[in-house]
């Protein structure tokens, strides 16, 4: 007897400047899938935070992607249905149906796994890990804490620096410290050496990151980052600085790393545009150049895949995590730069190098999620339960 399918609600778009990179992976993610094991609810979030079920779409026919998501969003609300998204257990989704002689009603939408591609803010960052919880539904990713913190790079670094893990040296001011103590913010910037970065503390896709190389170009840097997030971090740049990643996922066989990458970049931030406008616009970071396995040497690698694992391990991550280091080249030291869960990174172009086809990657990660959702109903939350 066949078994029936699993149907899987996949989250994207969503109230953040990476919607339209959102929608770009979620087609990816939903071509790869294996229709004869899955039924695939799409539901897509437009950026004012309606949620609609749409149909089955190809990112081709919307060109603007992902910088201009506008002819995507009317697709999805003349040829979607509109559904609410709630936290009832065991009611995820729902839509308003009208029956003859009735009227309307709402309808439950059934969803067996959900799979959250919605990056950055209002998803990527927790927010939608905490409905899911609520809503007692299996989920892939990691859990809402874990995500949180591998969103937000002031607490990761703090997370890696409680573990020990080599960073680069910086501080995070906010909007009200920035307004307030311009003066003493550009002094420990100087204090940390020309050029600095700034960057937003809850962002990815590398939105609003900048290099400054001097006080003038500092208060530009710091003005764009917080016109996108509450609080800035500021670091010292790396001399030479490679980009080098690596991703990690639990299997069934436990945790595996892969080989290291390194981004061809042609400026000396690997900005969105290298990320995601050069090569095929649909492909997003799968298309960018890369040199894979990484051209550094073989105890460096080591060290990144090491360091990665423990990251991963400790933070209890679940998913795929692509894990960003930075390298000086001239003395192979290696920073950790940050950790990119699932969706901020699906990463799949790894294991498909590695030799293991995104069919079966998402096959794991579903099956992941049911298994740590099982693990969550031993889990005694009630008193009247203890009876």
């Amino acid at each position: 007897m066949t078994s029936p399918k699993i149907v899987v609600g996949v989250f994207f778009g969503g109230r953040s400047v990476e919607h339209g990179v959102s929608i770009v992976t979620a087609a990816q993610v939903m071509q790869s899938m294996d229709r004869g094991r899955y039924d695939i609810i799409a539901i897509y979030a437009t950026e004012r935070g309606e949620y609609y079920f749409v149909p089955e779409f190809d990112v081709k026919e919307h060109p603007g992607l992902p910088l201009n998501p506008s002819s995507f969003d009317n697709f999805a609300k003349t040829k979607g249905r509109k559904v609410l998204i709630g936290t009832e257990h065991g009611r995820l989704v729902s839509a308003m149906r009208s029956t003859p002689g009735i009227g309307e009603r709402i309808s439950n939408i059934e969803v067996n796994v959900a799979f959250s591609i919605v990056h950055g803010s209002h998803g990527e960052d927790g927010s939608l890990q905490g409905v899911f919880e609520l809503a007692d539904v299996p989920y892939v990713g990691p859990a809402m804490v874990p995500a949180a913190v591998a969103m937000d790079k002031i607490v990761a670094k703090s997370a890696f620096r409680g573990l020990g893990l080599p960073v680069v040296d910086g501080f995070w001011i906010d909007r009200a410290t920035w307004q307030n103590e311009r003066g003493s913010v550009t002094e420990r910037a100087a204090a940390l050496g020309w050029p600095v970065f700034a960057k937003p503390a809850t962002l990815g896709s590398s939105i609003g990151v900048s290099r400054a190389e001097d006080e003038n170009s500092l208060a530009f840097a710091v003005d764009t980052v917080l016109t996108y997030d509450r609080r800035c971090v500021i670091e010292s740049a790396v001399s030479g600085g490679l980009d080098i990643n690596c991703a990690v996922m639990r299997t069934p066989e436990g945790i595996k790393v892969s080989a290291t990458e390194r981004p061809v970049k042609d400026e000396e931030v690997l900005d969105y545009a290298a990320k995601y406008l050069r090569g095929s616009k649909q492909e997003g970071m799968a298309a960018a150049r890369r040199v894979f396995p990484a051209d550094v040497p073989d105890n460096v690698a080591e060290q990144i895949q090491t360091i990665a694992r423990t990251a991963y391990t400790e933070l209890y991550c679940r998913g795929i995590a692509r894990i960003d280091f930075l390298v000086e080249p001239e003395t192979w030291r290696v920073y950790i730069n940050e950790i990119n869960s699932i969706p901020g990174s699906m990463a799949l172009y790894f294991w498909e190098l590695e030799g293991l086809p995104a069919a079966q990657v998402i096959d794991m990660l579903i099956e992941e999620a049911q298994q740590a959702h099982r693990e969550k109903a031993r889990t005694t939350y009630s008193i009247s339960q203890l009876r």
